[in-house]
């Protein structure tokens, strides 16, 4: 976009319905995640707060590496541009991990926690990298979008 141009509402609105999966799981994650572990599951608190810890200390660390690894991206794959691609490899690691997590693992019943707790490290280190994904790929958006202070700001409300 050219400098002085206006970002039309069409492309505010696509841009602002683009985060919407990821606040999504995001909400789940920290409303529901230690309650589904306790309540549901019925781990012990130790398993359950461990669960979301390492949750936490994937992104913490995953979400400056994939910024670094975003920002240095010559051109992204699938002709869609190197920000919108880091978006879609998020969209597809949460879709993938994310589910996964509150759907009953079928051949988990009957084994100990420790082993049912092993199953969900993956799943979460998977999630966690795609919201990095997401998350840093779709803000990464609003400076190429446009130039204008306004408009950067006004982007980010709209999301």
């Amino acid at each position: 976009m050219m400098a002085g141009e206006s970002i039309p509402i069409k492309r505010k609105l696509g841009y602002s319905v683009g985060h919407a999966f990821n606040d999504l799981t995001a909400s789940m994650w920290y409303t529901y995640l230690i309650a589904y572990f306790h309540e549901v599951k019925n781990f012990n608190d130790t398993l359950a707060g461990t669960l979301m810890m390492i949750g936490q200390s994937v992104d913490a660390v995953l979400t400056p590496l994939v910024g670094l690894a975003s920002d240095n991206s010559k051109s992204g794959c699938f002709n869609i541009g190197r920000r919108k691609s880091w978006h879609l490899i998020g969209t597809i690691c949460s879709c993938l991990g994310f589910p996964f997590i509150f759907i009953p693992c079928w051949f988990c019943v009957g084994v100990p926690d420790w082993a049912q707790f092993i199953y969900y490290v993956p799943l979460i280190v998977i999630f966690q990298f795609g919201w990095a994904c997401a998350q840093i790929g779709h803000l990464a958006l609003i400076p190429e979008m446009t130039f204008s202070a306004v408009e950067k700001v006004q982007l980010n409300g709209w999301r």
